[in-house]
């Protein structure tokens, strides 16, 4: 009967053993997975940092670009109002002033006294400009004043800087709004 329940005791301890090896082998299991998940999350936090850095790094550069395009166009612009002072002055008479004009193709934003707003459809850029005695307007090839004219007409103008003055030299209007019924 001895080695009867010595054989048992050794089965149970064998079942013992294994119930404690199958425990370790699930928590082990267990620790693995964990680990992994962890892994995976640090990999995605870093991925979306990454992607984070690279965008504003991208929107940086796409502002410092839009910076040099105005300090480009505000260098642009200026150069042209000193050519065009310095035709202004230093031609003579009206050829002076001629040589000096320049075009803009527009539609009226409006008008108020001897000057109108006009927005310049090149390149969007809103404009005043000023009339005086020697400034032509014209509409249908008549002779109108700048009260004649509507917003929202379309119009082309050549103009000269006198100072901080835009100019008109002459200005006709390319399409009339046309009144709606009502």
């Amino acid at each position: 009967m001895v080695s009867g329940c010595s054989k048992r005791d050794n089965v149970a301890e064998q079942r013992q053993d294994v119930a404690e090896a199958q425990t370790e082998a699930r928590q082990e299991t267990a620790e693995a997975r964990q680990e992994e998940q962890r892994d995976i999350a640090d990999t995605q936090r870093n991925a979306q940092e990454e992607i984070a850095e690279t965008h504003r790094e991208a929107n940086e550069e796409i502002a410092s670009a839009q910076e040099d395009v105005r300090d480009e166009q505000k260098d642009l612009n200026e150069a042209q109002r000193d050519l065009n002072e310095d035709l202004a002055t230093g031609g003579s008479g009206a050829a002076g002033a001629t040589m000096a004009a320049t075009s803009v193709q527009g539609r009226v934003l409006s008008t108020s006294g001897d000057s109108l707003t006009l927005v310049d459809t090149t390149n969007n850029r809103q404009l005043k400009l000023k009339t005086n005695d020697q400034s032509r307007i014209l509409q249908d090839n008549r002779a109108v004043k700048v009260k004649d004219i509507k917003e929202g007409d379309q119009v082309r103008a050549s103009y000269v800087q006198d100072g901080k003055d835009m100019v008109v030299r002459e200005l006709s209007v390319t399409k009339a709004v046309t009144p709606t019924n009502q």
